[in-house]
């Protein structure tokens, strides 16, 4: 989990619907954010993944690329995504630094182990990009 605010505070906040409709025009697209629950603060119901509908199917292409230009999508690791500035009260974590967790930005993690891995499993870690749900892969089959 990390911070997803600016040195001053302010939220780091791409809201992906209003982008889309400025851009597609309005009610072309629906951004559901799957982070909704209004009791854990430093979320702000903000995260990393949204699932995003089209209302019209032949623009796929087109709002893909466009997503993939918005620097907060993959490039910026301290920003979030949300649906639409309306949907979402962020006076509620002023007091509180925005975090969040999950994003690309936070995949590469250190895996470490007390035990020593096999030489079979040192051969699978130099070809395989780990994640860190891999931790379990690594423990249970390669650890000797």
């Amino acid at each position: 989990m990390s911070q997803k605010s600016n040195a001053d505070g302010e939220p780091k906040v791409l809201f992906l619907e209003d982008k889309l409709h400025e851009e597609f025009g309005a009610g072309s697209a629906r951004v559901i954010c799957p982070i909704t629950d209004p009791f854990v603060r430093h979320h702000g119901a903000l995260g990393s993944f949204v699932r995003l509908y089209l209302k019209d199917l032949t623009n796929i292409d087109s709002v893909l690329a466009y997503c993939k230009s918005l620097p907060e999508v993959e490039i910026e690791p301290n920003a979030v995504i949300g649906s639409r500035k309306l949907e979402h009260d962020l006076s509620k974590v002023k007091d509180h630094p925005l975090r969040s967790h999950g994003g690309l930005s936070e995949q590469a993690i250190p895996l470490i182990m007390h035990k020593r891995t096999s030489n079979a499993a040192k051969a699978v870690a130099a070809a395989k990009q780990w994640r860190n749900y891999d931790i379990f892969e690594l423990v249970l089959n390669g650890s000797r």
